[in-house]
């Protein structure tokens, strides 16, 4: 026996509701992907002992740290990056002291939560191309202006953060401080670098430093010049690669919206309740069973 008419219609109003309800929560609370991918990475000490994030929102900002580096710098030009800083903005992050054994791989996501943009990041075996001794792993990522869904999520009041793997090596930049940034840039340490046998500055003898060449890029769709190969003659025992090539495939992150399904699962659930309760058949008032 169905409900009555009256009845079935508030049923149908409540599900729409709470159905509506359910979406915008969803909207609200899931996490929206940002395009990412790496530039450059390796191994240099002059970078610090602790994890930091940097943010390069202009070619003059990235300009200027690269100058300051001095003798140190193993960074191309913005010219030879695979970006552009009208679509993105450069995000370096350096973990500073580590175990030695690792570097990050390039395999990059990013996700804007509230007013925190993080990206994720994972340890690969090796060395990437350096020292068995080198121990300061470093990133440089190319993050998109703009958001998976199309919208520019960079404003004074957000941050950048990065983090590998475990919580310890977690660091961020308020894009705030970055966008009148000294030319030493922004870097801010939220975790102590893990316990290394060999984090001590002095554990790297300055006669290393001529060991294998500062930079190696791999990738045709990096152009080169004059200005790039200059930078990479230097030679000291850090090494810096790059290889758009392999990052070219953003990884933007995805995938079915738990909270969203487990909504739907529940308001189909209250729906079903309802029906059932509604059809049940009602005794007569004036019948008693015996």
């Amino acid at each position: 026996m169905l409900p009555p008419p009256n009845v079935r219609r508030a049923l149908a109003l409540l599900f729409l509701t709470l159905l509506a309800s359910a979406l915008a929560g969803a909207q609200a609370v899931a996490a929206t992907s940002v395009p990412a991918r790496y530039q450059l990475r390796g191994h240099l000490p002059e970078l610090g002992e602790r994890p930091t994030t940097r943010v390069f929102q202009t070619q003059a900002a990235y300009d200027a740290y690269r100058a300051s580096l001095g003798d140190a710098n193993v960074f191309p030009p913005a010219s030879s990056l695979f970006m552009s800083f009208d679509k993105d903005i450069l995000a370096l992050y350096t973990r500073g002291s580590d175990t030695g054994g690792r570097c990050i791989a390039t395999a990059v996501s990013a996700t804007l939560d509230a007013d925190t943009l993080t990206t994720n990041l994972a340890w690969q075996p090796g060395t990437c191309g350096a020292p068995l001794s080198a121990h300061y792993p470093f990133i440089l990522v190319a993050i998109s202006r703009s958001a998976g869904d199309g919208s520019a999520w960079i404003q004074p009041s957000r941050s950048v953060c990065a983090v590998v793997d475990t919580a310890d090596t977690r660091a961020c930049a308020s894009l705030g401080a970055s966008a009148s940034a000294t030319p030493s840039a922004v870097a801010t340490s939220t975790a102590a670098p893990s316990p290394s046998p060999t984090a001590s500055p002095s554990a790297i003898p300055s006669a290393s430093r001529t060991v294998t060449p500062s930079a190696t890029f791999t990738g045709s769709q990096i152009p080169v010049s004059s200005t790039a190969a200059a930078t990479a003659a230097p030679t000291r025992s850090q090494v810096a690669a790059a290889s758009p090539t392999a990052a070219a495939g953003d990884t933007s992150s995805g995938g079915p919206d738990l909270l969203f399904a487990g909504a739907l699962v529940a308001l189909g659930a209250l729906l079903a309740i309802a029906l059932m309760a509604a059809r049940r058949p009602r005794q007569p008032s004036g019948f008693r069973r015996r």
